[in-house]
């Protein structure tokens, strides 16, 4: 077996509890204006990530998820299984919104949808009307991030 697959099934018999222990705000901004900040889980391992796009229900998703890559030019893989609607805020090195799009929910008996990032930073999943309701643009807004998760394990890396 492949060392990838082999971390993948590691990957899922790691169970983490909801919500996660890691926060972090964000701030959608604009020009020198800048929102509120809006609190949300972090997840900042490969087990994390993978466990917070598989095994949570709607119910247990109350607050944005911010999900770190491991650098902007490596390619990462993520595996949705969410049995509802997300959006996806993908945010650059800089900080700036690059792409948003709806991630569909996964029909029982689908399997899980694999998507590929690069040249991001992390990305934000948020409930399905956010980048509507802050009148989000890609380009044209930045976001603001304030993780102590991420920072420590830059630290420990």
């Amino acid at each position: 077996m492949s060392s990838f697959f082999y971390s993948i099934k590691e990957q899922i018999m790691q169970q983490l509890s909801f919500p996660f222990s890691n926060k972090c705000y964000f701030s959608i901004c604009e020009g020198r204006q800048h929102y509120s900040p809006v609190e949300a889980e972090e997840a900042v391992t490969s087990a994390e990530i993978y466990q917070s796009l598989n095994y949570r229900s709607q119910y247990q998703f109350r607050k944005p998820l911010v999900l770190h890559f491991p650098g902007v030019d490596q390619q990462s893989a993520v595996w949705f299984g969410y049995s509802f609607d997300v959006e996806v805020i993908l945010v650059d090195a800089t900080g700036t919104i690059s792409k948003t799009f709806t991630m569909p929910k996964r029909k029982e008996g689908d399997a899980l949808f694999v998507q590929f990032f690069i040249d991001c930073a992390y990305a934000i999943v948020v409930p399905v009307g956010f980048c509507k309701k802050w009148n989000i643009r890609e380009q044209q807004h930045t976001v603001k991030l304030t993780s102590f998760a991420f920072l420590q394990k830059q630290k420990v890396s």
